[in-house]
Formats: C-alpha cells, sequence, structure tokens
C-alpha cells in the first residue's frame, strides 16, 4: 500500500528540497498536492504531480529522498485537462523559507475544473473542501467551462456530468 502525505510533510519535504538547490527552480504542481498546499485541504495525497519537467530536480530530490527518509513521489504528468490560458493565472505559493524552489499553483477555480475532469470520487471530496474554506465563484466555474474546456479530453457525456455535479455543490 502506498503511503499518503498530509499538507506538513509535503511542505517540509518540499522546504528540505529548497535547502538542496543551488539555483532557482520553478514547480507547477496540480491535483491533490496543490488542493493541500494552497487551498486548504485536508485529504492527503499519495504523490506531488507537476505540469512541468521536473528532471532538473532529479539529483535534489534523490538527496531529500535520503536525508529526510521520505519517499514521496515527485512525478511529471503526462495528460491532464486544464482550461485555456490557465498558465496566466497560475499563483505562486508564498512561503519566505523557501529561497531557490518557486511553488506555482493553478487559480482555485481552474484547479476545481481539472479535478472535475478527472472526476474521481476524491476529487469531489477535495472539491467540497475547496468549496467550503475559499472564495469560489459558481459563475466563474460556468464561464470556463462555457468558453475554455471545449478541448478536454474524454468521454464528452461523463464530463458533461461531472460538470453537472460540480455545479450542484453550490
Amino acid at each position: 500500500m502506498l503511503d499518503v502525505y498530509g499538507r506538513g510533510q509535503i511542505l517540509g519535504f518540499l522546504k528540505a528540497l529548497d535547502k538542496e538547490l543551488d539555483e532557482p527552480f520553478e514547480l507547477i504542481l496540480i491535483g491533490g498536492t496543490a488542493a493541500t498546499l494552497a487551498y486548504k485541504v485536508t485529504r492527503a495525497t499519495r504523490d506531488i504531480d507537476a505540469i512541468n519537467n521536473v528532471k532538473g530536480l532529479q539529483k535534489a530530490y534523490e538527496a531529500t529522498k535520503q536525508k529526510t527518509g521520505v519517499d514521496i513521489p515527485l512525478e511529471q504528468v503526462s495528460v491532464f485537462d486544464a482550461p485555456y490560458d490557465y498558465e496566466d493565472r497560475l499563483v505562486i505559493l508564498e512561503d519566505s523559507s523557501l529561497t531557490n524552489l518557486v511553488i506555482k499553483i493553478p487559480e482555485i477555480h481552474d484547479l476545481i475544473l481539472m479535478k472535475t475532469i478527472r472526476g474521481y470520487e476524491h476529487d469531489f471530496e477535495a472539491i467540497q473542501e475547496m468549496i467550503e474554506k475559499n472564495e469560489v465563484s459558481k459563475s466563474t466555474l460556468e464561464e470556463r467551462i462555457r468558453n475554455e474546456l471545449g478541448q478536454a479530453i474524454g468521454n464528452k457525456k461523463r464530463i458533461g456530468l461531472n460538470f453537472s455535479a460540480l455545479l450542484e455543490l453550490f
């Protein structure tokens, strides 16, 4: 069985990773890690999913695992769906203790829509918690569903049902 990691463990690992870096590195996180770090989701995650290439972190990552004894997988996600122009809305995770690691996370509406498209039960649990603990605009979600998600890969009927289920959470 895979280990699961909460906010404190993930943040501690990322701070240790930061100390191993000799130069700045931008890490764009999605999924449960992003929800946990930026949007107060308490559900633990099994890995750290990045959408950018993480090969430049490999040496520091291996050293961090060795020093911390934490073996949390850090991987570049090969396939994901996101609203158009989500890159323009990425937010920087503010943590004054990080000196070289710049962590970016999708804006909350974009992350909610990314998790909705995937649509697993635990995704909807995280979405519900994000809605309860943060300012989330139903109209922003509706607008992005209409205007920015026509390219989503997968069964269009299932994705449509997922969007309907999302909007019913309000």
